[in-house]
């Protein structure tokens, strides 16, 4: 047997013993300490000895289900995201993705108080990656990010289906745009394209509208998770313990990625009118760098936590961090339609 194939199999081993001794660690109500592998009472946990504490079984290390394609995020996913900054995301598709095709682009109101405050999206689709596309914008202006804060606030979560809470105010941003033609025209992309994938994709916002998005389209019926790629970037918490948890028991093929000191991961943490604390769907992939080409990053297999991504972004949040992912001005560039030279748009 060859000696990478030996050593995979040890190091699933050594994980999978982790992940058991974790949950069983977690759910008995005791504290498990990554760094030494412990399981700690709650009476005698001291953080000055433990700076990675899982309390919970869904943080506990868990390794990806599906390999990371660094290259397919980095050409596919991030121009997907950052075409939804364009009201012609076909300019973006034609200078970096041209087999790419847009079918319709969506803006609707979506505050009853601020007349410019605009939620959007588009779908499209890939006839050579027999794909469909639905990918979300990211908030714009004072006013929406205003909104977004006083719903948070204000409203916190509310149920979603039977599969735990999610934020109100990010809920209602996407149902406007999926009954203001969002769901018409992916249902006629998916008559016309039954056989293909759907590639669910956002950032910021955008991301947050993406993991509600893909969770409703299967709540809906009308695609199989094993068949969709749920991808976004830097994204807010969505829902509380048991929606992230039903996300990730439903999607296969996950990942929500973390640039460097970005805050937004890490802003909202908790519902503060229901007192719940709020989690990430799986599974994150943190780049502590400029995410340039061949930079390395880290597939984390925690969900949540002190750890990874999570120490960085408390102690030294930049907001410069949210607008540039791998290494593009995101907002930016989608506005100009992804032009082919990007040295305009790099992180100085």
């Amino acid at each position: 047997m060859p000696t990478q194939v030996i050593a995979l199999i040890l190091c699933l081993a050594i994980i999978g013993t982790v992940l058991s001794d974790c949950n069983s660690c977690t759910t008995s109500g005791n504290i498990y300490c990554a760094d030494t592998s412990d399981c700690i009472s709650v009476d005698n946990f001291n953080s000055t000895t433990c700076g990675t504490p899982i309390n919970v079984a869904f943080n506990c290390p868990t390794p990806p289900r599906v390999p990371y394609d660094e290259e397919f995020m980095r050409t596919w996913m991030y121009v997907i995201a950052t075409a939804a900054q364009n009201e012609n995301p076909q300019l973006c598709f034609d200078n970096q993705l041209p087999t790419l095709k847009l079918y319709q682009y969506r803006t609707v109101n979506c505050s009853a108080d601020y007349p410019d405050v605009t939620c959007c999206g588009y779908t499209a689709f890939d006839t050579t990656k027999r794909a469909i596309v639905v990918a979300f914008k990211g908030a714009h202006g004072d006013d929406q990010n205003t909104v977004l804060s006083q719903g948070e606030s204000v409203n916190g979560t509310i149920p979603f289906f039977n599969n735990g809470r999610v934020m109100q105010v990010y809920l209602d941003s996407f149902m406007a745009l999926w009954n203001g033609g969002i769901q018409q025209d992916l249902r006629r992309l998916i008559y016309l394209y039954p056989n293909y994938e759907l590639w669910v994709n956002g950032h910021s916002l955008g991301a947050a509208m993406a993991t509600l998005a893909s969770a409703y389209i299967v709540k809906s019926g009308l695609f199989k998770s094993e068949n969709m790629k749920v991808v976004t970037l830097g994204t807010p918490s969505v829902g509380d313990l048991e929606f992230a948890m039903w996300h990730y028991n439903t999607f296969v093929y996950s990942f929500h990625i973390v640039h460097r000191y970005d805050p937004v991961p890490k802003n909202s943490v908790l519902d503060t009118v229901h007192n719940i604390t709020l989690y990430h769907q799986r599974t994150l992939v943190w780049y502590d760098n400029y995410m340039r080409v061949g930079d390395p990053y880290i597939i984390c297999l925690e969900a949540d936590g002190p750890y990874c991504d999570g120490l960085a972004i408390q102690n030294n949040s930049m907001w410069q961090d949210h607008l540039y992912y791998f290494n593009i001005l995101l907002p930016d560039w989608g506005h100009a339609g992804c032009p082919k030279n990007i040295s305009a748009y790099q992180q100085p």
